[in-house]
């Protein structure tokens, strides 16, 4: 009895001992298995994340495709300011309101016209006599002439009908006197070393200094601050002069109070224009040279910060306050293109100016006067100052334009929005005098700033919240999944041309290249890899740079699929009665 059950025994012992090998049919035992088992959940959790997969995908496309359109956002803000910055305000008033001073003599000869300019010339040896003393009008008429045709010349007018009238100014004999005087004037300035620039202010405050009884800036301080106010001549043209209010650095002061900060009264010659009618003068508040400038800068411009009621013998109030500043970003979009201009650049206006002196340059060889304030000193030698009865154009069959080159013009992408409203107080009790306050209104008003809707930072972070919110990955994730994908392909690369030469291939060496790094937590030390398989916690032993070790770390996810797939019964044991 003995012996037979120690053979019992051993027989159990030897079964224990034995391998069981695998199944080879893997079919499910029930419908639970089927539905729950290990292989349902295999093939569930690779559908979800392959579909997660193409979620992500999807989106990272979308969120690259919308990066590279360069989208913009806007920032809109109310300011509430304490103080404004005093506007560029331009004036603009009619020649004839400008000349109403000059007494003309029609019945009088020429030559005693001629003869009193001589003399005052003559008497103008140099610079600083030239421009500080007083002028006869008779010079200010011949100078405001002068300046006032070649403006009508050059900037008055298209590309084409510059041309047309430099043509006929040199070839016309009714102009004939016209180009003699202007010769003289021209070789006045040179020996006197006059630049054109300083022949147009002087030229413009002799004119205005005869209507000009007062041109000031005002505040509301208790000390009557006196700001000096200097006069700056804008424009000169045969229609119009426009001058605008120019302050040194010591004198530019902010606009604190609400009410008048600036007001100018002028005077007129009655007598002269009694029968005439006289168009009403212009205050512009965005500071455009002339109130022909908003039709050169380009087509459908807003005409807000512009009124040109102010007609002679009332009192006018203005008031203005700012509606809203837009900043926009540089973009070349139609409708909405424009440029940052910074301090030293051309604005849009200066911009088109110059495009009309390359195309003068490129017919006359020479530069414009009334556009020589663009040019360089080194451009002077090149292109000397025109003098257009040396100018051969052929209207006829020339083709003039300086439209591809204004098309390279582009607004200020920081625009103001001006709101202006104007009140006439009553007449003036003298009839010749006009007087026009600017007022200022409220100091709040709308801003809009454009903004690029990614920046490098926000769109790493954009990126890393469309790869994060399905498969649960970030940046370091997707630099470890492109790294082993490069590292698993280069590898079965060189182990199948090793195999293929028949080289042996060390699995230790490789195993120990597999970390970049150890950390050690106090129980184990583990290798880690920037190359690591990101989902390697997923499938645990089958990423080819980890290679499935034999038996299974305690209470880690592979040892729990190994338990699952053992005996139901825990196993054998050697006692059968247990």
């Amino acid at each position: 009895m003995g012996a037979k059950v120690k053979d019992s025994t051993s027989v159990e012992m030897h079964d224990v001992n034995e391998v069981r090998p695998a199944p080879e049919d893997d079919k499910p035992s029930s419908w639970k298995d089927a539905l729950f088992g290990r292989r349902a959940r295999k093939y569930a959790f690779i559908f979800i994340v392959a579909f997660l997969a193409v979620l992500t995908v999807k989106d990272v496309f979308d969120l690259f495709e919308e990066y590279f359109e360069y989208p913009k956002e806007s920032d809109i803000n109310i300011v509430f300011n304490e103080s404004m910055t005093m506007p560029n305000v331009t004036f603009c008033m009619s020649r004839p309101q400008a000349w109403s001073h000059f007494k003309l003599n029609l019945s009088a000869p020429a030559d005693e016209w001629d003869a009193v300019v001589d003399e005052s010339l003559a008497n103008m040896t140099d610079h600083d006599s030239f421009m500080s003393s007083p002028w006869d009008y008779r010079l200010v008429m011949e100078a405001y002439d002068m300046i006032a045709t070649y403006s009508s010349l050059e900037r008055e007018t298209t590309a084409h009908g510059s041309a047309r009238s430099i043509h006929v100014f040199k070839n016309s004999p009714r102009l004939a006197a016209k180009r003699k005087t202007f010769k003289k004037w021209r070789d006045i300035l040179d020996s006197r070393g006059i630049s054109f620039e300083e022949f147009t202010q002087k030229t413009g405050i002799e004119v205005l200094r005869r209507s000009m009884q007062r041109f000031r800036r005002r505040t509301f301080d208790d000390d009557e601050t006196v700001i000096k106010t200097k006069l700056r001549i804008s424009w000169i043209s045969q229609m119009q002069i426009c001058y605008q209010p120019e302050f040194d650095k010591d004198n530019f002061k902010s606009i604190d109070d609400q009410g008048v900060f600036f007001d100018m009264l002028l005077s007129h010659n009655a007598e002269n224009t009694e029968g005439q009618k006289i168009d009403c003068m212009s205050v512009d508040f965005h500071g455009r040279p002339s109130s022909l400038n908003r039709f050169m800068e380009g087509k459908g411009r807003s005409r807000d910060g512009y009124i040109d009621e102010l007609c002679l013998g009332q009192r006018h109030e203005v008031s203005v306050h700012v509606n809203a500043l837009y900043q926009m970003l540089e973009n070349d979009d139609d409708g909405t293109r424009c440029r940052d201009v910074e301090e030293g650049e051309d604005s849009e206006f200066d911009c088109r100016s110059r495009c009309r002196m390359e195309m003068i340059r490129d017919a006359c060889h020479c530069t414009p006067l009334s556009l020589s304030y663009l040019a360089k000193k080194d451009d002077l030698e090149i292109f000397p100052l025109c003098d257009y009865t040396h100018c051969n154009i052929d209207v006829q069959k020339g083709n003039y334009s300086d439209t591809e080159c204004a098309n390279k013009c582009f607004p200020d992408c920081r625009q103001i929005r001006f709101e202006v409203d104007h009140s006439v107080k009553g007449r003036m009790l003298r009839p010749d005098l006009t007087l026009a306050e600017l007022s200022w209104g409220q100091f709040e008003y709308l801003t809009m700033e454009q903004q690029w809707k990614y920046t490098p930072t926000t769109f790493i972070a954009a990126l890393g919240g469309s790869i994060g919110m399905w498969l649960g990955l970030s940046i370091l994730s997707l630099i470890q999944l492109i790294t082993y994908s490069y590292t698993y392909v280069t590898k079965k690369i060189v182990n199948e041309k090793i195999l293929k030469k028949g080289n042996t291939f060390d699995k230790k060496d490789e195993d120990d290249e597999d970390g970049d790094f150890t950390i050690d937590n106090g129980q184990e030390r583990k290798k880690m890899s920037l190359a690591e398989n990101p989902f390697a916690e997923f499938f645990p032993g089958g990423s080819p740079e980890q290679p499935k070790k034999n038996g299974s770390k305690p209470n880690s996810r592979q040892a729990s699929l190994d338990k699952e797939g053992s005996n139901p019964t825990g196993g054998y044991s050697a006692n059968p009665r247990s």
